[in-house]
């Protein structure tokens, strides 16, 4: 039976709470609102499935090195409003399009993040746009087996984690299922994003649009955005946005996460899709125009066979050690745990995410004036030309 010893044994994929056959496994939040499996013992059998899917106890195995994709989506709505070239949202709009489900992570109702079954074309922008919290995945292993069982054509992109999770609860290699999984920062909880879309609502009033990175300010300008039914916008970078700094300061992460297992250039997934910050850097002749690419690492030629490629995306073949090396550090390395670890959490639930931030990590009254100088820049149109000089 799956016994969790310590907290950085676990990822919490699901996988197991899918592969009990007799459902006496369940995700409950510790203090710090991270999901880990708890088993019945008055009805486990020690059939020890659980153990056999677990990502972190069986790591399924991964091949040779992948080659790189320096990608971007020839749709131009889809662009605008993902996080970098919109890799996945336009794979999963075709394959949708061709009788498909996908399986990618939306905000429910709440603003809460979730993993979501989509089958509607008109549902399809749900899934665009980084969500920097680990998501609730319920019984959606179980129902994607169900979708391929079936003969339905099915995408699934999760945290790499998530993906090798679902690799091992699936069994074996399907050919009408495409993996995708992305490189992975390290993931907050639940718990702390509610606490803090409660306090945006609170001070502000109904939430109605999230993102956190907006290209409000171009690609290169990373930015949170919210905007609130009676029409109030605010817009801030990690400088002085809470959850963005939380976040950026890696004290809010699970604490597997900073000794994932599972930062290695080749995946058990189909793709690994990520940041194509250097673009111009990887292709000769290429403009930097500030709208984004996505760089793909391809572990198999499936997503060729999926969806059309050269109908729906610009690409370029690039090499991937310059890729992993400018680009994708992180898909090998793990942030370190800072000290501020160990009481964030604490302090969070005892304090409230603005007096944990300031006493942490205070934002100053300088601060606020560069984001205020930021946004006087994009007016006056030389926003990017400062950009580029730093670059």
């Amino acid at each position: 039976m799956i016994d969790i010893q310590r907290s950085e044994e676990c990822c919490g994929c699901t996988a197991c709470v899918n592969a009990c056959p007799l459902n006496c496994i369940e995700m409950r939040a510790d203090k710090e609102g991270f999901y880990y499996p708890h088993v019945d013992m008055d009805k486990c059998i020690d059939c020890h499935k659980c153990e056999k899917v677990c990502p972190v106890i069986n790591s399924p195995q991964v091949g040779a090195k992948p080659p790189a994709i320096l990608a971007r989506t020839n749709n131009k709505k889809i662009l605008g409003r993902s996080t970098s070239g919109g890799v996945f949202t336009q794979i999963a709009l075709e394959i949708v399009k061709e009788g498909g489900v996908v399986y990618g992570v939306i905000y429910d109702d709440n603003f809460m993040v979730c993993h979501e079954r989509i089958s509607d074309v008109k549902d399809i922008p749900k899934l665009s746009g980084s969500k920097y919290v680990q998501s609730d995945l319920g019984s959606v292993f179980s129902k994607v087996k169900s979708d391929v069982d079936a003969g339905l054509k099915v995408a699934f992109c999760g945290t790499p984690c998530q993906v090798a999770g679902l690799k091992n609860y699936l069994g074996k290699d399907y050919e009408n299922i495409l993996l995708v999984d992305l490189v992975c920062h390290g993931v907050p909880s639940p718990k702390l994003w509610k606490d803090y879309v409660d306090y945006l609502q609170k001070k502000n009033g109904k939430l109605k649009y999230v993102n956190f990175r907006s290209k409000r300010l171009g690609y290169h300008v990373s930015v949170m955005e919210e905007v609130f039914e009676n029409g109030k916008r605010q817009i801030g970078s990690a400088r002085t946005n809470l959850m963005s700094k939380c976040f950026f300061k890696n004290v809010a992460d699970r604490p597997i996460c900073y000794e994932c297992p599972f930062k290695t250039v080749s995946r058990v997934s189909d793709i690994t899709i990520f940041d194509g910050w250097h673009a111009p850097d990887y292709v000769s002749g290429l403009k930097d125009d500030d709208k984004g690419y996505t760089i793909i690492l391809q572990h198999s030629d499936k997503w060729k066979s999926f969806i059309n490629i050269d109908k729906c995306f610009e690409l370029y073949d690039i090499d991937v050690d310059k890729a992993i090396s400018m680009d994708g550090r992180m898909a090998v390395k793990s942030v370190a745990r800072p000290d501020g670890r160990d009481v964030f959490y604490d302090m969070l639930e005892k304090d409230g995410i603005v007096k944990t931030v300031d006493s942490l990590f205070p934002i100053s009254i300088f601060d606020h004036i560069i984001e205020k100088f930021k946004l006087l820049l994009k007016k006056l149109g030389v926003l990017q030309k400062v950009k580029k000089l730093k670059r």
